[in-house]
């Protein structure tokens, strides 16, 4: 499979989408943290084989955030963090692999950054 890289336009055209469906990513694994209180104790005893009567509501959440997990590596973004909202593009800068970098709620990609320096290396585009 040939890894796709992105033009700043290619970036931007997406980012409507990012803007419905990073939201609600950030709905569903704060649902998963919060209306789950029992699902904490089975994620830390998973390996006793214990239970919870939320269990199949949780998973239904869960399949669901993966769905749109999923939604996002097919587009060939990267989510590089649900909390902060952060999605990275890969590109093609000056002949070198760098990331274009998105934040919610930001309306366009104003930045880049190389595969090493992360989120706080971040440079004006």
């Amino acid at each position: 499979m040939t890894k796709k890289y992105f033009t700043v336009a290619e970036a931007n055209a997406l980012i409507p989408d990012l803007m419905e469906c990073v939201p609600r990513l950030q709905s569903l694994y704060s649902s998963m943290m919060t209306q789950f209180p029992d699902m904490k104790q089975v994620r830390e005893k998973v390996n006793l084989n214990s239970g919870s009567p939320q269990g199949a509501e949780y998973l239904r959440v869960a399949l669901t955030a993966n769905e749109v997990v999923k939604h996002f590596e097919d587009m060939g973004c990267v989510l590089k963090g649900i909390e902060n909202g952060l999605v990275d593009f890969p590109a093609m800068r000056e002949g070198k692999e760098v990331l274009l970098c998105w934040k919610m709620p930001e309306k366009e990609i104003l930045f880049w950054h190389d595969l090493n320096s992360g989120f706080t290396g971040r440079q004006p585009i």
